[in-house]
């Protein structure tokens, strides 16, 4: 019986791990994100880098509209005029990755429960494949200075249908947004 727990336990910290997404984040301690109120684009638009994929303007209005829509349901506001507590910016970048395709884990139980197994394997074949990066920085907007920044990554895809698209956008800010604002250390 403690050999079907532990693969169950086994089988569920792999799928666990597969969610594709990975986020981190850095921030100043230093900083009172209770008192960030307010915010405002930092420019109009992405900076343009020459990839076609990345410098597409549907992608730039997708993340936009999503980290828009994130802040406001956090309470933030976003100014158009005035002066807001904080810039928003964001660079969403292609790398290319290395990975290996194919691997898993397996379990099972012999006759009568008596007997089980636990079989790993790994990928046979390398391929290269873009992993799309998004930073997203929050920026004090008197000092210009660097006060959260949140990264997430995930592998590339291009869709036919624009709301495939949209769906992998908001999900990848989403879990980035969802590290601000940061816990405060105890």
């Amino acid at each position: 019986m403690i050999r079907i727990w532990f693969a169950v336990f086994a089988a569920a910290l792999v799928i666990s791990g597969c969610s594709g997404i990975k986020v981190n984040q850095d921030y100043d301690p230093t900083t009172d994100f209770a008192s960030m109120k307010t915010y405002r684009w930092a420019a109009e638009t992405q900076e343009k880098t020459g990839e076609l994929r990345v410098d597409n303007p549907l992608r730039d209005t997708r993340i936009r509209a999503a980290v828009d829509r994130l802040l406001n349901e956090k309470g933030f506001r976003k100014f158009v005029d005035g002066s807001p507590t904080f810039l928003v910016r964001y660079q969403y970048v292609l790398r290319q990755k290395i990975g290996s395709d194919g691997g898993g884990i397996g379990f099972g139980i012999g006759s009568f429960g008596s007997h089980g197994g636990i079989a790993i394997g790994t990928g046979n074949s390398v391929r290269a494949y873009d992993e799309g990066a998004l930073t997203i920085d929050f920026v004090d907007a008197a000092s210009q200075s660097l006060l959260w920044r949140g990264t997430g990554t995930q592998p590339f895809r291009e869709y036919d249908d624009p709301k495939k698209t949209n769906k992998d956008i908001n999900l990848l800010v989403e879990k980035i947004l969802a590290q601000f604002p940061p816990a405060k250390p105890e």
